[in-house]
């Protein structure tokens, strides 16, 4: 089989986006190794419980790739209010569009969603090779090239080798590149839910003290998904309850915000874990999304790191042949690190301190966290900079990812 310049291992939302961003940029040939078979044709009238909740940049990613518009076709929910509160206590803040002159705040998506109008795209891109059902076996790596072979006695080499095959990535365990891993010793929740209250796109988060509740804005009026963060047990019990029981404890935990939980669809249950690999870059193989992090979904960024590590490892590698440099020289690679793992382990420390200070139940720490919450809402310039540092509007990010 012939050689690539850039074999992507992993054919999820994240390698499929650097894949459709290297061949609408670079003149790079690219072949993208999935493991799974081919997924089922996107349908209208589907149900898909996994969704993510995308943030401007991201968007601005898919329509600097030509993807939007097909999203757009299939199901997209834009959300233009955010609501936070605690519980007890009931001190919150809430989130507006238009303090930013934006239409929305973000937009709430189904992954197989994504999946499919990223497939699409790549269908149509010229020197990109998709092969799926692939179940690789061996690596192999000389100062030149990497090769893997999988199952079937295939070969695939390339000058470059990206990790894109998620949190348990075979790449990254091959190339022995280390983690560090922390278990937050909880599950993630997710269901599909129908209310009494329409949620008028507006995304709900409430922090309980067993973990965060979000409701996220289905295309559906009263139509939200929900990622309830439990302690394990918890949220396995949960998933096996009886639906009445189940639905009656949701409404119960969300305040009766949107009224009665009236229907529960596809329940499922995530372990959640913190991971950053100690580097994004060794020798010819790149990390990016959920092989190089992980985070806690409280705030709901997982995605939108991953799209921005596809978009800046593009970036580095478009300029670095702009200048006619190696587009897999170490200095260009140690560049896209750099970028990449200080920004991501910024977030991830971030996220971490405010699921810390949520989950505390000290008197003192209580007191602070509701003062907090109200002096943040009160002056709506300190509002303003923690949205736009959110939904990424704000600098330092990939040419992709930018305004204009």
């Amino acid at each position: 089989m012939k050689p690539y310049d850039v074999m992507i291992v992993g054919g999820g939302m994240v390698g499929l986006a650097l894949a459709c961003a290297l061949s609408t940029r670079t003149r790079l040939s690219v072949v993208v190794l999935e493991a799974r078979a081919p997924s089922l044709p996107w349908s209208d009238a589907g149900t898909y419980p996994r969704v993510s909740a995308l943030s401007l940049a991201s968007q601005r990613i898919f329509q600097s790739l030509g993807v939007w518009e097909a999203l757009q076709a299939k199901r997209v929910s834009p959300f233009s209010q955010m609501e936070v509160w605690e519980t007890p206590g009931m001190n919150a803040i809430q989130f507006s569009a238009n303090q930013m002159a934006e239409t929305a705040l973000g937009f709430i998506v189904e992954n197989q969603a994504m999946q499919s109008a990223l497939e699409e795209k790549l269908a149509q891109a010229d020197r990109v090779d998709h092969f799926r059902g692939v179940d690789l076996v061996s690596f192999k790596e000389d100062q030149h090239q990497v090769t893997l072979s999988d199952a079937s006695g295939r070969v695939f080499q390339a000058s470059l080798a990206v990790a894109a095959d998620g949190a348990h990535s075979w790449l990254r365990q091959q190339a022995g590149i280390q983690v560090d891993t922390l278990s937050y010793q909880q599950a993630a929740l997710v269901a599909t839910v129908k209310t009494a209250l329409p949620h008028q796109r507006v995304a709900r988060q409430v922090f309980l003290p067993s973990g965060p509740l979000a409701h996220l804005p289905l295309s559906d009026p009263r139509t939200s998904s929900i990622v309830w963060s439990l302690p394990t047990e918890e949220a396995s019990a949960c998933k096996d309850m009886a639906i009445d029981q189940f639905k009656q404890q949701l409404a119960q935990a969300f305040s009766f915000r949107l009224g009665e939980v009236k229907a529960v669809e596809s329940r499922h249950v995530f372990p959640l874990y913190k991971q950053q690999a100690k580097q994004y870059v060794l020798s010819r193989v790149v990390l990016v999304g959920d092989a190089a992090h992980t985070m806690h979904p409280l705030a709901g960024q997982g995605v939108n790191m991953g799209l921005l590590d596809a978009a800046s490892l593009s970036d580095v590698m478009e300029e670095a042949l702009h200048r006619q440099k190696a587009f897999d020289a170490p200095l260009t690679l140690r560049r896209y690190e750099r970028w990449r793992r200080a920004d991501n382990a910024g977030l991830l420390a971030g996220v971490d301190l405010i699921k810390s200070v949520f989950a505390s139940e000290h008197e003192t720490v209580c007191r602070m966290r509701g003062a907090g919450l109200r002096f943040v809402n009160h002056f709506s310039w300190l509002k303003t900079c923690f949205m736009r540092h959110a939904v990424g509007n704000r600098s330092g990010l990939p040419r992709l990812a930018r305004n204009g």
